[in-house]
Order: structure tokens, then C-alpha cells, then sequence
């Protein structure tokens, strides 16, 4: 329960700092337990393989957000409301998985996917890192070839940030183990604050 509702601040919070106005539904919503929230969104993604330089789940970097509204397996939906008429698909907003995914969005601009944010332990790299993993393991993948900053909004945060091609992987390490993470490429993967 502390999740879903963890979840449902953390997404007020980024949309607040995106500058859009968060669309509320009035209807209620039942809540599933952890554990079985945790199994239908792993039954959801189980298809999607690995998060790759390209993308994620048959959604490309790059794609239009439509496409990648096609392609995910669930509904991806935008709770930022149209300001003067312009759709939020023209400026920088987020895409989130609607139930029984809540680990995934993905960050739009100009129309077209950029990256993914994952913080569902589901997801992993080809390396099988992701949520939960260990950052001496990342370390010890990668070495000197791994960036390694101090992240901009929460200085207990350590940043390691791998490069695969034109792709970036950054995983946000708290008490040694990977927290969040996302991929993508860039302007929007380097976006620290989301769309902020």
C-alpha cells in the first residue's frame, strides 16, 4: 500500500516540477497487496526482455510517442493537461505505465521517446542489473569506463552513469544498492529533474 501511494506522490512531485497540472480521477481505486501488485506487474513485463541501448519492451528511443503507446503492454498515460490548446506530446512530459505497471515511464519530447525510468525490480540490462543490484557489481562490470557524479537533488545519491553507444545507462545508488535507474538518449536522458 506505502507503495502505490509512494508512487502516486512521487508522480505529483515530478508533474509539479514539470510545470503541468496533474489530471485527477475521482473514481476510487482499489489497492492490491504488495506482493500481488509485484507479481501481476512481473506477469505484465515478462515478454519485454532486457532494457537495451534501443529501448525498452518494443518501445525505441526515438519512436513517436504514439508508436510507443502502441507497442508498451499496457496503457501509457500523460497526466499533464494541455496548456493553450498544445498537446503535451509538442513539449517534455512524462508517459507512465498504467496498473499493473507502476515502475515504468518514459520521458517525450517533441513527440518522440527519449528514455525510460524504471523502478520496478522487473526490468534489468543485459547484465541483469536494475533495481536491487548491488553497485560494486556495476563497478566491477565497468570500471574506469563508468562516470560516477553526486546526484543534483539528493546528495546521499550516487549517480553511475555507463555509455553504450549514443545510449546512457544511470543508475541511482542509495546504501550501495541501485535504487531507480533509466536509459535513454540524450537531451532527455541527461534531464535530471525529469522535465524540469
Amino acid at each position: 500500500m506505502a507503495r502505490f501511494l509512494l508512487s502516486g506522490l512521487v508522480s505529483l512531485a515530478l508533474l509539479a516540477a514539470c510545470g503541468g497540472e496533474a489530471v485527477v480521477s475521482s473514481e476510487p481505486v482499489e489497492e492490491m497487496p504488495p506482493a500481488e501488485a509485484a507479481d501481476a506487474e512481473r506477469t505484465a513485463l515478462a515478454r519485454c526482455g532486457e532494457v537495451t541501448p534501443e529501448g525498452y519492451c518494443g518501445v525505441r528511443f526515438g519512436m513517436t510517442v504514439a508508436e510507443a503507446r502502441q507497442a508498451f503492454p499496457v496503457s501509457l498515460e500523460s497526466y499533464e493537461a494541455p496548456a493553450d490548446g498544445v498537446a503535451p506530446e509538442a513539449g517534455c512530459h512524462e508517459l507512465f505505465a498504467v496498473e499493473p505497471v507502476t515502475g515504468v515511464s518514459f520521458l517525450g519530447e517533441g513527440g518522440r521517446v527519449g528514455r525510460v525510468d524504471l523502478m520496478t525490480e522487473a526490468a534489468r540490462t543485459a547484465d541483469g542489473f536494475g533495481v536491487g543490484t548491488q553497485a560494486s557489481a556495476i563497478r566491477t562490470k565497468f570500471g574506469d569506463a563508468m562516470g560516477m557524479a553526486t546526484n543534483a537533488f539528493e546528495p546521499e545519491i550516487t549517480d553511475l552513469t555507463v555509455v553504450d553507444g549514443d545510449t546512457k545507462f544511470v543508475f541511482e545508488i542509495q546504501d550501495g544498492v541501485v535504487r531507480a535507474w533509466r536509459a535513454g538518449i540524450a537531451p532527455t536522458i541527461d534531464y535530471v529533474a525529469h522535465c524540469g
